[in-house]
């Protein structure tokens, strides 16, 4: 396991794009991770970094976004609902009909 001596401060929004040293902008995480995160994105924004994995790192038929958590939290939740015949998750309510093809 990794000891708080191995680990750096991480600022999720850079100091050089208008982040501060408060706690909820500071993440520890470990020095090889933090490393490779700015070797790959730099100091990138949420949008930047959701952008540039889409565009050359998630399978083409996908795209990778960032929203807002404020935003997100302050969305009504949706019931789940799933298919009754292999219950798997739907996005969309269908009513079911007695008409079989």
């Amino acid at each position: 396991m990794y000891d708080k001596k191995s680990r750096e401060r991480h600022h999720r929004l850079p100091v050089s794009r208008g982040g501060t040293g408060v706690p909820k902008n500071i993440s520890f995480v470990r020095k090889d991770y933090h490393r490779a995160w700015h070797l790959l994105v730099g100091n990138m924004n949420a949008k930047e970094v959701a952008k540039m994995l889409s565009d050359v790192w998630i399978d083409p038929g996908y795209y990778l976004v960032a929203v807002p958590r404020s935003k997100h939290a302050q969305r009504k939740r949706r019931k789940r609902r799933y298919c009754i015949d292999c219950e798997c998750e739907v996005l969309k309510h269908i009513p079911r009909t007695d008409k079989r093809e």
